[in-house]
């Protein structure tokens, strides 16, 4: 599956859609290799920001993950890779020293005394995963899924463990043993946590 390209007003975060991968600056581009840098915690939207004021191409993939708010789940993006970016000069003029001191950013990512560059089939390839997550519905992506083992965390079977029989869009079927016999029993996700 391929994103179309993306322009943008540099300064400005522009997604391919709403929640998938930050990508400042034109689609990704074949001409100037890919870096990685390695950011403070949590600051990998402020890193990108800045990056792009000062004129180089980022790209922060996300992936949608299915969390617990309220006592329910809801969709939200996180970073695919927590603290790391992809970034690229805009011309081959641009250098990349002055990354290591852009708000948001704690180091360039290097292997010896060489900056570490990523190919652009694979970047292409993390884009293509993006999307194919990220389009992905919640019952998809959701880590309870039938011959999954998990633990009653709320509720008067609190602290029972059974496996995952059947699911729907809100209840999930656990097959347990209850009074001396294999039982189904439907409980809502909330109620539950995935068996370590």
């Amino acid at each position: 599956m391929n994103l179309p390209p993306i322009s943008s007003v540099p300064g400005v975060v522009q997604a391919v859609r709403p929640g998938a991968g930050v990508l400042l600056g034109e689609d990704l581009s074949p001409d100037m290799p890919w870096y990685v840098a390695h950011t403070k915690v949590r600051q990998e939207q402020t890193a990108c920001e800045n990056l792009a004021r000062q004129g180089y191409k980022v790209y922060l993939p996300q992936m949608k993950m299915l969390k617990r708010r309220r006592g329910r789940q809801q969709a939200q993006y996180e970073p695919l890779f927590p603290r790391y970016i992809f970034f690229q000069p805009g011309s081959a003029a641009h250098s990349i020293s002055p990354v290591r001191s852009t708000l948001g950013v704690s180091t360039i990512v290097r292997f010896g005394q060489e900056p570490a560059v990523i190919r652009l089939e694979t970047l292409r390839e993390i884009r293509d995963f993006e999307a194919r997550r990220n389009d992905a519905t919640d019952v998809e992506i959701s880590p309870f899924q039938p011959g999954v083992h998990i633990r009653v965390a709320d509720g008067p079977l609190i602290g029972l463990e059974g496996l995952i029989s059947d699911v729907s869009q809100e209840r999930v079927v656990v097959l347990m043993h209850l009074l001396g016999q294999d039982t189904r029993v439907s409980l809502s996700y909330h109620q539950l946590l995935v068996a370590h």
